[in-house]
C-alpha cells in the first residue's frame, strides 16, 4: 500500500483543537486537498504525515515553542471602522470574524479592542503562541491531473 512522501497530493479532513478541547478550525465533512510540504500545513504536521497511508488517522500535539503558526506580528493588528460591522449586530472583544479580501480570499481576525468608532482586529493566526492538537484523517491520494471532489 502506498505511503505518503514529500510533494504527494492528499485529500484530508482535519480539526485543530486548543488544549481545552475547543475546536479552533475544522474541515467538517469537507475533503481538503493539500500538497505535503507546500507550507499549507505547519512543517511539523507535514513531517508527521510522511509514511502514513490512506485511511490513517493521526493526532498530533503541537507545542507553542514549535512556532508552527509563525511569529506574532504587531503589523497584523488593524483598526477598522465600527460601521464595517453594522450587519453583524453586537460585536464583542474576543469574537472571531470572517473577512473577504478584494481578491476573494477569506481571512479570520479576532476583535482585540474597541474604542469609539474604531475596532482593533488581530489577523495573526489565533494559535500563534498557543499549544494545540491537530487531528488529521488521510482520506486518499489525489492524482495531480485531477482535482479532488469532496
Amino acid at each position: 500500500m502506498r505511503s505518503v512522501n514529500p510533494n504527494d497530493r492528499l485529500a484530508i479532513r482535519y480539526r485543530i483543537l486548543d488544549l481545552n478541547g475547543v475546536v479552533v478550525e475544522d474541515s467538517d465533512d469537507e475533503t481538503i486537498v493539500i500538497t505535503v510540504g507546500d507550507n499549507s500545513l505547519p512543517a511539523i504536521v507535514n513531517q508527521t504525515l510522511l509514511g502514513k497511508r490512506a485511511g490513517d488517522e493521526l493526532r498530533l500535539s503541537i507545542n507553542a515553542a514549535d512556532q508552527a503558526f509563525g511569529d506574532y506580528d504587531e503589523n497584523m493588528i488593524q483598526s477598522v471602522s465600527r460601521s464595517e460591522f453594522s450587519d453583524l449586530g453586537e460585536i464583542d472583544i474576543g469574537m472571531l470574524l470572517d473577512f473577504s479580501l478584494p481578491n476573494g480570499e477569506e481571512v479570520v481576525g479576532y476583535v482585540t479592542a474597541m474604542s469609539g468608532d474604531e475596532v482593533s482586529v488581530d489577523f495573526n493566526h489565533p494559535l500563534i503562541g498557543r499549544d494545540c492538537i491537530y487531528e488529521i484523517q488521510v482520506v486518499a491520494f489525489s492524482d495531480h491531473s485531477q482535482p479532488m471532489v469532496s
